[in-house]
């Protein structure tokens, strides 16, 4: 290989020296910046508190409800079908004409069923002997002290099975017991959060987030086999509100 080969070659290895070392310089200032941002994020992260707060009210039911089945059973599917809706039609209607809105009547379950009977002879599958069909409705009242009434009118007219007699609140009701219930459970929140900033010297300077939830149950009411009326005695609703609040603070 000539001088001028050498020379050439010498120089070209010596270029592709300083080109890796300058990448790599690169790769390395590269990674040192792009550490030294994510630790030096602007600005401080915030300092909070985050307490838990529970406001419950208690007030009087305004609405009721209660389930009323028709069950008939015949030896034909036609037969039972025909003869509960002809029940069902007279239950809803007494209702109706005792005052229960059409849109306060609604169906929560229809079944229509094969029934049969052991054979009497040993092996043999059980034998078909009738149908039984089954129709439930839901009855809201919009006054509490009619429920019992409504009770009775849906038994004496064909219902043949009763549910449990359930009281609540309508809609505006329950609105107004949430109000009060999360005006009480943010209070809570605020003198929880006051107490803890006391006991660390420190001073809340404002809420950051807050998240709520709200329930209540419904009252029942069992109904006793045999009473010749249905007593009414609602009693109390407790609804209750909690929150989740953190507070910012200095």
């Amino acid at each position: 290989m000539s001088e001028t080969h050498e020379k050439r070659l010498f120089g070209l290895v010596l270029i592709l020296v300083v080109v890796v070392a300058l990448l790599a310089g690169f790769a390395i200032y590269g990674s040192y910046a792009k550490a030294g941002y994510v630790g030096l994020s602007p600005g401080a992260e915030q300092k909070t508190i985050s307490v838990g707060g529970t406001g419950t009210v208690s007030t009087s039911p305004d609405i009721g409800w209660f389930t009323a089945s028709v069950v008939t059973q015949a030896p034909t599917a036609a037969q039972a079908e025909q003869q509960n809706n002809d029940a069902i039609s007279n239950v809803l209607s007494a209702l109706k004409n005792a005052g229960i809105a059409e849109k306060d009547l609604q169906t929560v379950d229809f079944s229509l069923t094969p029934i049969y009977a052991d054979s009497k002879e040993p092996g043999k599958a059980p034998i078909l002997v009738g149908y039984s069909a089954r129709h439930s409705i839901r009855v809201t009242v919009n006054d509490v002290t009619a429920v019992g009434r409504m009770l009775d009118i849906a038994i004496s007219n064909g219902a043949n099975e009763m549910g449990g007699v359930y009281f609540g609140l309508s809609d505006a009701k329950a609105q107004q017991a949430q109000s009060e219930a999360l005006d009480l459970a943010v209070r809570d929140a605020g003198n929880k959060a006051k107490t803890i900033a006391n006991a660390m010297g420190v001073t809340i300077t404002g809420p950051v987030s807050v998240s709520l939830g709200y329930y209540y149950e419904p009252v029942r009411a069992d109904l006793k086999a045999g009473a010749e009326q249905v007593p009414i005695m609602p009693g109390q609703l407790q609804y209750t509100v909690t929150v989740q609040i953190a507070y910012a603070f200095s």
